[in-house]
C-alpha cells in the first residue's frame, strides 16, 4: 500500500500534468519571456481590463495583426507574410524610432482572441523633458476573453521588455495599454468593476 504522503504527491503530480496538457492543447502562448543582453534589464508590465460589451465589439477592431491604428495611434507602413499567421511581420513609425514586430502565436475562437508578438530593439522617447529609453527587445501577449454569458469582455495584456530604464518603461507601456479604453469608448462600452450585467449569467472561467 502506498503511504498517505506518497498518494498526495502522486495526486499533485497528476494534477500538474493535466493542467499542463490542457494549456498546451489550447495553443495559448504559455510564456513570452525574453532573455536580455548584459547591459539591459528585464521589465514587465501586466494590465487587465473588463468592459460591458461583447467580445466581437473588440475583435472587430483589434483582430488584425496588420492593423494597429487603434493601439497608441500607431500605423503599420510595411508588412510581410499573411495577416494573423505566425511569422508575419509588421513595421511602422514610433516616437523617435521605427518598430519591427513578428507575430509568434495567434488563436481565434468564438469565445477568445489571443496573440503574441516579438519586437526588435529601438530607442523611444516620450517627448521633451524625458530621457531616451533604450529598448533591446520586447514581447507582448494579448488575450480578449468573452465573459458574463457573452455580455462582457475581459482583456489581459502582458509585456516583457529588455530596457535600460525599468521605471520609465513601465510608465510608457501602461500608458500605451490605455488604448483599450479608447476602443471601448468608440462603441460606448463601460468599465465593469467586477459584477456582470444583471441580465447576464457570468461564466467566470
Amino acid at each position: 500500500m502506498l503511504s498517505t504522503v506518497t498518494c498526495r504527491a502522486l495526486a499533485i503530480a497528476l494534477i500538474g500534468l493535466t493542467l499542463t496538457n490542457s494549456v498546451q492543447g489550447s495553443n495559448h502562448p504559455i510564456s513570452n519571456d525574453i532573455v536580455c543582453p548584459a547591459n539591459s534589464h528585464v521589465s514587465f508590465v501586466h494590465n487587465s481590463y473588463t468592459y460591458n460589451a461583447p467580445l466581437n465589439k473588440f475583435t472587430d477592431i483589434t483582430g488584425s495583426f496588420f492593423n494597429i491604428s487603434w493601439y497608441a495611434n500607431t500605423t503599420v507602413t510595411s508588412t510581410t507574410g499573411t495577416d494573423n499567421v505566425p511569422g508575419a511581420t509588421r513595421s511602422g513609425p514610433f516616437p523617435g524610432a521605427i518598430f519591427n514586430e513578428t507575430l509568434t502565436a495567434f488563436e481565434k475562437r468564438s469565445d477568445a482572441l489571443l496573440f503574441s508578438y516579438h519586437g526588435k530593439g529601438l530607442a523611444y522617447t516620450m517627448g521633451p523633458g524625458y530621457p531616451v529609453v533604450i529598448v533591446d527587445g520586447y514581447s507582448e501577449t494579448m488575450r480578449f476573453q468573452s465573459i458574463c454569458g457573452g455580455k462582457a469582455t475581459y482583456i489581459d495584456v502582458l509585456t516583457y521588455t529588455c530596457v535600460d530604464n525599468q521605471p520609465l518603461m513601465y510608465t510608457i507601456w501602461s500608458m500605451v495599454h490605455t488604448s483599450f479604453n479608447g476602443v471601448a469608448q468608440t462603441f460606448g462600452a463601460t468599465i465593469l468593476a467586477g459584477d456582470c450585467p444583471q441580465e447576464a449569467h457570468c461564466d467566470k472561467n
